[in-house]
């Protein structure tokens, strides 16, 4: 007889509740070798460097060495014949939960002035100009960064106006998911992205995602980018370093937001 008495679901619920409870790793923070398993030592030597791992061009094949488990879902719709980057990053010494990036990514106006190495002019410059959060993909009027939360909403959208230094004004959805354990942020662009009032990267045909996971010993960033650029604009700008430069100041943003030096 249950010593929960008659009932036998109860003796269900607690055997499956020890299961979870005495599970190896359940309730710990993961480590950087269980975010990525069986990645190799070149590749985490990299990941682990001072310039993170990074693999970029036309047609790339992914690495797919997207975080284990927790779901982690590379967008598939333009990614057959675009630009990839793609890239690891650990920040060591980081401490921070998912709400602290949540409150860090909210601060839509802190990428302003970020800046990154421009070799055409052979010094560092700012990526974006000015950077606000707008009402939506209809009303593009701008609305202040709200306080920072106390808890994370698990998924939302937001929508964000950029002012690049190549693309002039640029517009894109945010949109967020977040666990107890990582956060997810996809940013799209929803209108096109021009040079000189000429389209270059056609609306959502750019598309960014970087996981965040906070680990034992710091803090994992992974992402993904790939853009659809035409070849007469591809010969004209080094696609991959573009988009190599946007993940990377937009990395250093939420760094930023969060403290680090």
């Amino acid at each position: 007889m249950s010593f929960l008495g008659k009932s036998k679901r109860a003796d269900v619920f607690w055997c499956v509740l020890w299961m979870f409870v005495t599970a190896p790793g359940f309730g710990q923070i993961r480590s950087f070798a269980d975010v990525f398993p069986g990645l190799d030592e070149e590749k985490k030597q990299s990941a682990v460097s001072a310039d993170g791992f990074v693999i970029a061009g036309k047609g790339v094949a992914l690495q797919r060495i997207v975080p284990a488990r927790y779901g982690f879902a590379v967008q598939q719709a333009i990614l057959k014949n675009a630009y990839i980057t793609e890239s690891i990053a650990f920040i060591p010494s980081q401490k921070a939960t998912v709400l602290d990036i949540y409150n860090a990514l909210l601060n839509i106006r802190n990428i302003k002035g970020i800046p990154y190495h421009s070799a055409t002019k052979d010094a560092d410059v700012p990526l974006f100009e000015d950077a606000t959060r707008i009402k939506s993909d209809k009303d593009t009027s701008a609305i202040p960064d709200p306080p920072s939360v106390s808890a994370t909403p698990g998924t939302e959208t937001w929508y964000v106006r950029l002012k690049d230094a190549n693309f002039g004004n640029s517009y894109y959805r945010v949109d967020i998911d977040a666990s107890s354990r990582a956060i997810m942020c996809t940013l799209t662009n929803f209108r096109d992205l021009s040079f000189l009032v000429i389209p270059v990267i056609k609306k959502e045909k750019f598309i960014a995602q970087f996981y965040f996971e906070p680990v034992a010993g710091g803090l994992v960033i992974y992402g993904v980018a790939s853009a659809d650029v035409s070849d007469f604009f591809a010969s004209k700008i080094h696609v991959p370093s573009a988009v190599q430069k946007r993940l990377e100041v937009i990395k250093q943003w939420v760094i930023g937001g969060l403290g680090a030096k």
